[in-house]
Order: structure tokens, then C-alpha cells, then sequence
């Protein structure tokens, strides 16, 4: 069916309309959706024009369907670029970069495995975002030549995309007026200025605790590992039995803080590496905010063009320039919604993760320390 749009009267298919809702009457939100998860087994390295071109190849299998389809990365390249011109409102995290050399090495193509996989999940999160037909397209064509190019056809000729985004948004809300949104708007560019710098804070501080623990606090431990292992070797030269036990104690000692130093190097790989990695994530969203309330101020900044202009004003195209303001400031309201939603998600997630493994480190510190004290009667 073609229904009419709220934002200026055009016709789009109804299957387009994007809902915007107010549970709490107070804060608007994207409609609700089912999220979309999937997993990408080992990629594999293939080749083409006779071995002359070689490129990875990603399995992605949707949880919903169980159908695994192959994509290249330049596939998904071209997936974020599609997303990123279809909702100009939205924040699109950016992919993994490109690998300018060592891209077929097994740890980075591990690693970048990982970032495509915790990428797609982050797209599979959004209530518009995961259903749109670009996404569907990427994430369900298994037609790897006419079908994918069919589909690549329609998505870059898609009329609702980048302004025409908006035609699309259906506000079953009240729409903001302009002083609510202007303020809301304001407070989340300062709140998204101020955790990017935090965060940027917090990946330099887990690069300084990662060399503090494969370095000094490292070397440290096994100081002392080595010299009660070389005072043990000086007490086995006494000849009375009665030194027998302190010396396998002390001994004993020894070997429990070079273990000890082993621990505080492989402990970042639990905490530091994979918070920095979450926070990086989260850094990359972070940048793209600021394309999404450029979009916001341009349209705020047209209402106030009109409103300035000299001479006779078309009161309809007024109106409509009004309501392409409070439909656009809805969109960017129910967007900083998703995004505060997931923000409380995925920092007690992180937080949960880093105070555990922190836990886990000191506990079994405190085992050995524990085990290498009971050596010694009281």
C-alpha cells in the first residue's frame, strides 16, 4: 500500500514507514523490533583471475534463519556506505579499517573476524537499522552474482535515502517544538564530547597498565622469584636435616612468584585489551555524531531562514519547512534514545566483565600466595 507522509504529504510505500513512539510520554524512541544476531565463522583465503587477485571470504550466518551466505570485506564496505547514506540520523559505527599489509596473517584475519562479528551484532541491535532491505539484502542474498548485483542495484537507487529518510518516519508522538529539541539536542552533544574524552582517557590509561604489567610490576615479581629461589639454593648447602623444610619452602616461594609474574603479564589480555576494544567501539559512534546533529542543525537553521526572510512568506511551505524540522528532530531524539539505551547496556556488560576478570586476577594471586605461606608453621 501507498500512504501519504507526515512530513510534507508525499507517498511512500507503507512499508517503508518508520514508527516513532513515547512509552513514558516524555522521551521519544524508535518502534520496537526484534534484533537480529548472527555469527561469522573462520574466514577463508581464496583467489581469483587464475591466483592473481586474492581476497578473505566471511561466513555469516544469521541466528533466525541458520542460512550462511559469503561476503568480502569490500561487501561490507560497501554495506556501511549504504546505511551511511540511507539514515543521516543515525549512528553508523565505522567498520574495521582496511589492512594495508598483513592481511592474510591468521591473527589479524582472527582478530578482524572478531570486529566484523561485534560490527554486524551492533547493526543487528538497531530496531530500523536491522530491518531495513539493505540489511536483509546483506545479511540473507545467497545469489552471489545476479541476485547480489540486483539488490545492489535497487539499495543505491533507494529514493529514501539520505533527505528522503525522513519521508519515511511516521511520529505516533507528539512532534518535539523546536525549544525541546534544540535543548535535548545541546545536551547530548556536550554529554557525547565529554565521554569521548573520558573514554579517550581510558584507552591511554590501559596502554600505560599494559606496559606497567608486562614490564615493571613483571619484572618485579620475578625478582623476587629469583632471589628466594637463590636464597633456597644457598640454604641447601646446609648440611643439618632440620633445614630441609624451610629450604623446600623457600624454595617453593620462589617458584610461586615467578608464576606470580607470569600471571601480571597475561592478565591485560583479560581486562585492559578487551575493554580498550569495547571502548573503541564505542569511540568509533561516537565520532559519526557529529554528521547526525549536523543534519539536525541544518534543518533548524532553515526554519529560522524562513522565519528571517524578508517579503511574503507561503504560510504551506512554512508549515511544511516547520514540520520537516519536528519530524527530523524526532528522528534525532529517538536516535540519542537508542543510543543512551545501548549505552546502558553495554557499559554494565563492560564494567561486569573488567571487575571479574580484575576478581579472577586477584584471587589467584592470593591462592598462590596462600598456598606458598601454608609451607611455613606458625
Amino acid at each position: 500500500a501507498v500512504v501519504s507522509t507526515q512530513s510534507t504529504g508525499e507517498s511512500v510505500a507503507e512499508t517503508d514507514l518508520i514508527s516513532i513512539i513515547s512509552p513514558d510520554n516524555m522521551h521519544l524512541e524508535w518502534g520496537p523490533a526484534d534484533q537480529i544476531s548472527v555469527k561469522i565463522t573462520d574466514p577463508i583465503k581464496k583467489q581469483k583471475f587464475r591466483g592473481m587477485k586474492s581476497f578473505m571470504s566471511y561466513y555469516i550466518t544469521p541466528i533466525s534463519t541458520n542460512l550462511t551466505v559469503e561476503r568480502r570485506y569490500k561487501q561490507f564496505d560497501w554495506f556501511h556506505e549504504r546505511l551511511t547514506e540511507k539514515f543521516p540520523c543515525m549512528i553508523i559505527p565505522p567498520l574495521p579499517e582496511k589492512a594495508v599489509v598483513g592481511k592474510y596473517q591468521q591473527d589479524f584475519v582472527q582478530q578482524r573476524r572478531e570486529k566484523l562479528e561485534l560490527w554486524l551484532n551492533r547493526i543487528g541491535r538497531h530496531p530500523v537499522i536491522a530491518h531495513c532491505d539493505v540489511t536483509s539484502h546483506f545479511l540473507t542474498c545467497q545469489d552471489e552474482k545476479d541476485g547480489w548485483k540486483e539488490g545492489k542495484r535497487k539499495a543505491e537507487s533507494d529514493k529514501t535515502s539520505r533527505s528522503g529518510f525522513f519521508l519515511t518516519v511516521q511520529c505516533d508522538a507528539p512532534l518535539p517544538d523546536g525549544l525541546r529539541s534544540e535543548r535535548e539536542v545541546a545536551s547530548f552533544s556536550g554529554f557525547t564530547k565529554k565521554m569521548e574524552s573520558n573514554l579517550d582517557k581510558v584507552v591511554r590509561h590501559n596502554d600505560d597498565y599494559f606496559h606497567k604489567m608486562v614490564g615493571p610490576l613483571k619484572q618485579m615479581y620475578g625478582k623476587y622469584g629469583s632471589l628466594f629461589k637463590e636464597l633456597g639454593e644457598v640454604f641447601e648447602t646446609c648440611p643439618l636435616p632440620q633445614s630441609k623444610s624451610l629450604t623446600s619452602a623457600v624454595m617453593s616461594t620462589g617458584k610461586t612468584y615467578s608464576e606470580i609474574a607470569d600471571v601480571y603479564e597475561a592478565q591485560p589480555q583479560y581486562d585492559a585489551h578487551v575493554l580498550s576494544e569495547n571502548v573503541r567501539e564505542y569511540l568509533g559512534m561516537l565520532g559519526s555524531v557529529p554528521d547526525m546533529l549536523h543534519v539536525h542543525k541544518g534543518a533548524s537553521q532553515k526554519v529560522k531562514d524562513y522565519t528571517n526572510r524578508d517579503g511574503e512568506k507561503d504560510a504551506e511551505e512554512e508549515q511544511n519547512i516547520a514540520l520537516r524540522y519536528s519530524t527530523i528532530s524526532a528522528a534525532v531524539l529517538a536516535e540519542i534514545t537508542h543510543f543512551h539505551k545501548q549505552r546502558n547496556v553495554d557499559f554494565n556488560a563492560m564494567m561486569r566483565q573488567f571487575l571479574s576478570s580484575q576478581l579472577d586476577f586477584h584471587k589467584t594471586i592470593c591462592t598462590k600466595l596462600q598456598a606458598a605461606l601454608a609451607q611455613y608453621p606458625e
